[in-house]
């Protein structure tokens, strides 16, 4: 039987201890290797921008497990990706696997159900917008993300554009601000990535489909009631689709957001079903520190790009940020800001270097999960999209004279 003195003992402890990964509270590993990847749902968001980023990240993840409710596509996309990578349908087997360390959640729909089902396996989560669909989820997944100690970020990227800094600010030089006007024509998604090599779904499994849509379905009539489906369509599919990246990005530029909603218009006019496409919105609102809120939403489906600007108009000058489409990687923001320097108007561009909003928000969400690093885009920053955006719906179904139920119901317009 071999002896190890005290001294050689605490030596070889205190090497292994040099040698494991540190570990943050809830016991994920803080180190320096990639963190290990789950990816649930492989559609275009995920093919065309997430797992390409992920790939000019290596050196802060690799995947390890991809889901789909379409198992060909799944296994397509896991044959495209270096190293073994499983392939499944089921959440839930993403969830429990013991090579994934963290997940990228970027399903369609509310993700509250699967959000929920990580943080009690104890993984970190990166989550598409919206992160829930109603105020209850919020305050659910707030609680299990306290009790788990576990990173929860939602993916409102526009919060991590390169310019935001800059354009936050230049806010601060353009005098007392009057207007803060937001602008987004929206063309068909189709003509945005038709350079993206998209695998289809073929088979998706119905039993899986349909428990998201159901699920999805009913946190959306807690939010919306269950009264008219065109108002709750309206929330679904363009504030939370859409609208709730400008939520995102003007907190994110230290404007805050209305609590209230003065008037809001949909034309073609919200009718008890929804409408065959989506309609042009406009929302005026007081902004908290006194400027007025208009924002414009144009579904124009075969405009030839995306637009989506900020401008913000003060007393001596104004700032104008100009955002890149989603899926075009060459493309990047612009801010000018014009203003008043020793009586001279002057005017400033300045353009971001290579890197992009999709790009920076994984390299935020690696360093809170390695390190613990401030999270901009929490669950009560989401909590505060979704109670202006069920402001908005509400006073556009009071424009229409429909009746709105729900959370969106319960709340005032003064």
């Amino acid at each position: 039987m071999v002896t190890i003195s005290e001294p050689t003992l605490t030596f070889i402890v205190q090497l292994v201890t040099l040698c494991l990964p540190s570990v943050r509270k809830g016991g994920s590993p803080v180190s320096e290797l990639p963190i290990r990847i789950g990816v649930v749902g492989l559609g275009l968001i995920a093919q065309g921008v997430h797992l390409p980023n992920l790939e000019t990240l290596r050196d802060q993840f690799t995947v390890t497990h991809v889901c789909d409710a379409s198992l060909d596509r799944a296994a397509s996309v896991a044959d495209r990706l270096p190293g073994s990578v499983r392939a499944s349908t089921r959440f839930i087997d993403v969830l429990t696997d013991p090579d994934v360390d963290a997940v990228l959640i970027l399903t369609p729909g509310s993700h509250g159900d699967i959000v929920l089902a990580a943080l009690e396996q104890g993984k970190d989560v990166f989550v598409e917008k919206p992160l829930a669909y109603s105020l209850a989820e919020i305050h659910e997944l707030r609680e299990a993300q306290v009790a788990s100690g576990r990173v929860v970020q939602v993916g409102t990227m526009k919060a991590h554009d390169p310019l935001v800094p800059a354009a936050r600010d230049a806010l601060g030089r353009i005098g007392r601000l009057a207007v803060v006007r937001v602008t987004v024509i929206h063309p068909t998604d189709e003509c945005q990535f038709e350079h993206i090599r998209l695998l289809n779904a073929p088979a998706p499994d119905p039993a899986v489909t349909s428990e998201a849509e159901a699920y999805s379905l009913r946190r959306a009539r807690e939010a919306m009631g269950d009264d008219a489906d065109g108002p709750r369509s309206l929330y679904t599919d363009v504030l939370l689709g859409s609208v709730i990246h400008e939520a995102a990005l003007l907190r994110a530029l230290g404007l805050g957001l209305p609590r209230t909603t003065d008037f809001a218009c949909v034309d073609p006019p919200l009718s008890e079903t929804p409408a065959s496409q989506p309609p042009r919105l406009l929302a005026v609102g007081v902004l908290p520190g006194g400027a007025q809120l208009q924002l414009s939403w144009t579904w124009a489906p075969d405009f030839p790009e995306y637009v989506e600007e900020v401008m913000a108009i003060g007393s001596a000058g104004r700032m104008r940020l100009t955002m890149p489409g989603p899926y075009l990687p060459a493309h990047r923001s612009a801010l000018t800001v014009e203003s008043m320097v020793d009586g001279q108007r002057t005017v400033a561009t300045t353009q971001p270097h290579h890197s992009t909003a999709f790009v920076e928000e994984l390299r935020a969400f690696a360093a809170s999960v390695r390190s613990g690093a401030p999270n901009v885009c929490t669950i009560e920053g989401a909590g505060e999209d979704l109670t202006f955006l069920q402001q908005v719906a509400r006073a556009a179904a009071k424009q229409a004279g429909l009746p709105v139920g729900g959370e969106a119901g319960q709340g005032t317009d003064s």
